[in-house]
């Protein structure tokens, strides 16, 4: 947990990337993220008038092979589709199975988000013939769904300035 990696808003088109990679998260292994470097932060060309940071714990590492990929969701609206951040960092940075992710500017009120290790780094999430990921992912409050991901309401947390959310890979 010595490594920390920044979490930025993304710039449209990045988010578009990324949005779409989420909402296939547990329905299609077909779409692609583009990798955004933990050294080398995306922002949006305007933050958000009242923005507060948190960091995201992340347990449950099993391989330093890869990337860990988060969304982060304001509403069961864009839920899995249209994503207020994005991040990704190394699986490398890793310390005993354990991540720390500053999260950087979000903004005020409920979120919900959704984290994969994208074990083999192509920037998505693995699927079988079954559509089930093949890769480690998580939700936040380590809500789950019955078939399929769990619903945003599950997943929700109240952000508060300096908080930390933990989360365990599945």
């Amino acid at each position: 947990m010595n490594k920390e990696t920044s979490f930025h808003r993304p710039a449209a088109a990045a988010r578009r990337l990324i949005g779409l990679a989420a909402a296939g998260l547990l329905l299609s292994g077909s779409c692609s993220l583009s990798a955004l470097a933990a050294d080398a932060p995306v922002t949006a060309a305007s933050a958000p008038a009242a923005a507060v940071d948190m960091e995201l714990e992340l347990s449950g590492i099993a391989s330093s092979e890869g990337q860990i990929l988060v969304s982060v969701f304001a509403s069961p609206e864009d839920w899995l589709r249209k994503p207020v951040a994005v991040a990704s960092a190394p699986a490398s940075a890793q310390r005993d199975g354990r991540l720390v992710i500053k999260l950087a500017a979000l903004p005020l009120g409920r979120l919900a988000l959704n984290v994969a290790h994208d074990l083999n780094g192509n920037g998505r999430l693995d699927m079988n013939a079954m559509r089930l990921p093949t890769e480690p992912f998580a939700f936040s409050n380590n809500a789950t769904g019955m078939f399929g991901p769990p619903k945003f309401e599950a997943a929700q947390f109240e952000v508060v300035a300096g908080a930390r959310v933990s989360v365990s890979l599945k």
